[in-house]
């Protein structure tokens, strides 16, 4: 054995056996094999988006009742769906290129079937899980939701995991098997809230009359309000102040834009009556 590998002979000729034409010749094959059905299925992954987005830009066109937001998922779920089958069959024919036996790997692979097994059934369950969260409409793109410990806007919805972009605007990637508990603060019915500060000398009475006075005037304008504002009067904002707080019903989609319409409002109207309000400032200047 020490004359065998201590002869340099030996190692030359056991390497100048090998065809290394033949394998340059195989390799060089395989590369260019792979190289063009990878440019095959890139041109399949465009094509096949331009398909899916031309698609559902017809069908938002024709169908009025549809909510965007449940569009845009439908739309996202597709081309997340059409993307996983593409790569499954770029690395199918990637394996096969390069002679992996793949049906006999997968049948006599042993622990490997079954720790391959483990795995196909974690992603069976994203998948039926994720399926009945759309089937049942939990939740939408740009819906508000708090899953687990993450509360933020639904940013996209896949076979795999649902994303959640929280306050800080951080992106959360949730398993869909993960998720088994969701609360969705954009469903349908909302309540857009408005809270006036005042003063304990304000005419709080008064106050009240000119809001009502400006929901009688701009509430049958305003599109999004589903049903009168719920005014409850003045209450403890637990801050050592007390306000105005009103609740106006409204859809998802118009909350906020109410929210922001009605505060200006009946600032400026009671601002124009003359009546003063407290200075809004919560930070303390503490240089004095």
């Amino acid at each position: 054995m020490l004359t065998v590998a201590a002869n340099p002979g030996f190692i030359k000729r056991y390497f100048l056996s090998f065809n290394w034409d033949e394998i340059l010749r195989n390799i060089t094959n395989i590369v260019i094999d792979i190289i063009l059905i990878s440019i095959f299925f890139l041109i399949l992954r465009t094509i096949g988006k331009k398909v899916i987005n031309h698609l559902f830009n017809n069908y938002a066109k024709k169908q009025t009742g549809v909510a965007e937001n449940r569009l845009k998922t439908l739309h996202s779920l597709s081309t997340n769906a059409y993307m996983y089958i593409l790569v499954f069959f770029w690395i199918y024919s990637v394996l096969t290129f390069i002679g992996v036996p793949i049906g006999t790997l997968l049948a006599g692979a042993g622990l490997f079937s079954v720790a391959i097994g483990l795995g196909a059934q974690g992603l069976a369950n994203d998948i039926i899980n994720g399926f009945f969260i759309l089937f049942e409409k939990q939740i939408n793109i740009g819906d508000y939701v708090t899953i687990g410990d993450v509360t933020g806007t639904v940013s996209e919805i896949g076979l795999r995991t649902t994303k959640i972009r929280s306050n800080n605007d951080a992106l959360n990637f949730i398993p869909n098997r993960y998720i088994t508990n969701i609360c969705n603060m954009s469903k349908d019915r909302m309540k857009a809230e408005i809270n006036i500060r005042v003063n304990p000398d304000t005419p709080i009475t008064e106050v009240i009359n000119i809001i009502k006075q400006v929901n009688a005037e701009y509430v049958p304008k305003t599109k999004g309000i589903i049903e009168d504002p719920q005014l409850l009067g003045t209450v403890d904002m637990g801050d050592g102040t007390i306000a105005v707080k009103e609740y106006i019903p409204t859809t998802d989609e118009a909350r906020f834009d109410v929210q922001f319409e009605y505060l200006q409002l009946y600032l400026e109207a009671i601002q124009k009556a003359g009546i003063k309000l407290p200075n809004n400032k919560v930070i303390a200047d503490i240089s004095k």
